[in-house]
């Protein structure tokens, strides 16, 4: 906001030298500043505490299972059309905001990956993800593909995503919002797969030293073996994240 303010300044001085047109300025302050103005209605704001988060948190859901939204904010998800992943305009952008705010701490991160690791066991074991069960497990999935989205970005910088052939492939198959998403019982049981499939595949290139967990990544999906997938793709995201270092490294 404070270079916002600054720029009326600054671009005067250059067209006093005749750096400028005039006409060109007037359109580059209106809008480079709008996008240092913060939206006036938004909680998650500056000066909004972490300590006011974590209480409204903990009193309101994070997610529209009828729509598909996030932290319900309208127009979220990764199917919808202002998601724009990766820009800094766009429903994916301020989710990821609320997503790094709510997993700033590292005890945050590691409730995630022990609720990841140990959800609530199935009373039928199904593929069904339209169990009423799944509703109480937290966090939403939709959530879980956002921080994985998230953690896979940032792990590019530093090849916690596996590097050439990892999981940056899989987050571009996630932002293309076909692979991964589904329609109807049977179109969103055959995403999930393809989703844990993706990230068994690529599980070695950042836990090649971790035989156990690997064993456990590979018995996830088994021919002809019973799997309740919602249990599958929570086991096997908390798996990912721990073997990327999301505990101590964060998003």
């Amino acid at each position: 906001i404070a270079v916002a303010k600054s720029l009326p300044l600054r671009i005067n001085h250059l067209i006093r030298m005749k750096k400028v047109s005039p006409l060109i300025t007037s359109w580059f302050i209106l809008t480079t500043t709008a996008a240092f103005i913060p939206p006036y209605n938004n909680r998650h704001n500056l000066g909004y505490t972490q300590k006011k988060l974590e209480l409204e948190m903990a009193s309101e859901p994070s997610y529209s299972s009828s729509q598909g939204e996030i932290y319900n904010i309208p127009g979220s998800g990764w199917r919808s059309s202002t998601w724009n992943w990766g820009s800094a305009m766009g429903t994916g952008h301020d989710c990821a905001k609320i997503c790094r705010e709510r997993y700033a701490t590292r005890d945050a991160r590691s409730r995630l990956i022990d609720s990841l690791l140990n959800p609530p066991s199935p009373t039928v074991v199904t593929e069904s993800l339209s169990d009423p069960l799944i509703d109480a497990r937290s966090p939403p999935f939709e959530e879980v593909k956002l921080v994985l989205g998230l953690a896979w970005q940032r792990g590019r910088w530093d090849g916690s995503d596996g590097g050439r052939g990892g999981y940056g492939d899989v987050l571009a198959h996630m932002a293309a919002a076909q692979r991964y998403e589904g329609d109807g019982e049977e179109g969103r049981a055959i995403a999930t797969r393809r989703l844990i499939s993706d990230m068994q595949m690529r599980f070695h290139l950042i836990a090649a030293d971790d035989a156990e967990d690997a064993k456990l990544m590979n018995e996830l999906l088994l021919e002809g073996v019973d799997v309740d997938l919602d249990v599958a793709r929570r086991k096997c995201a908390g798996m990912v994240l721990k073997a990327m270092g999301f505990i101590d490294l964060g998003l």
